[in-house]
């Protein structure tokens, strides 16, 4: 069966979907990297409805949503700071990677803002994402603490110019 990929970018009205993706992708994507105790709990947090409103409403960001067939099945999310693009969110569900759903959604997200480079942060212990940014041409820029509520992370910026 052929497959359908659609890209597009969602309202505040659809933040829902973005919600519902990240409670099937994180736990996945982050339990053994930061453990299911801090998954839960930054989950609540950072994709409570309120969170993503704010993010979209007051600081700019743009999500997208990428679906396959009749299925949603990855977002991202986007905003500029001065010259640069920050890739703020990006993530794909397992079983629909290798699809180039990633590059698709980061293509959508650079054909909607004008920057000199872009970047993005990512857990320094997510080699699987890293090793992603790294094929996709980006660097580590430099190594930062992270604190999330009470979780100390240590994160690379990595960045991409344009």
């Amino acid at each position: 069966m052929a497959r359908t990929v659609r890209i597009r970018r969602i309202g505040v009205d659809e933040l829902e979907i973005v919600r519902e993706l990240a409670l099937i992708i994180w736990p996945k994507c982050y339990r053994n990297i930061i453990g299911p105790d801090r998954v839960d709990a930054m989950l609540a947090v950072l994709y409570a409805t309120d969170t993503l409103e704010r993010e979209m409403l007051t600081e700019g960001h743009i999500f997208w949503i990428a679906r396959v067939n009749e299925i949603d099945v990855g977002y991202a999310s986007a905003y500029t700071d001065g010259g640069r693009l920050w890739l703020k969110k990006l993530y794909v569900r397992d079983e629909f990677r290798g699809l180039g759903l990633g590059k698709a959604l980061i293509e959508t997200a650079l054909g909607h803002f004008t920057a000199e480079d872009l970047a993005l942060y990512v857990n320094k212990d997510n080699t699987p994402a890293i090793n992603y940014y790294l094929r996709s041409g980006f660097q580590v820029e430099a190594e930062v603490p992270v604190q999330m509520g009470p979780y100390a992370f240590t994160d690379y910026v990595m960045q991409r110019a344009l």
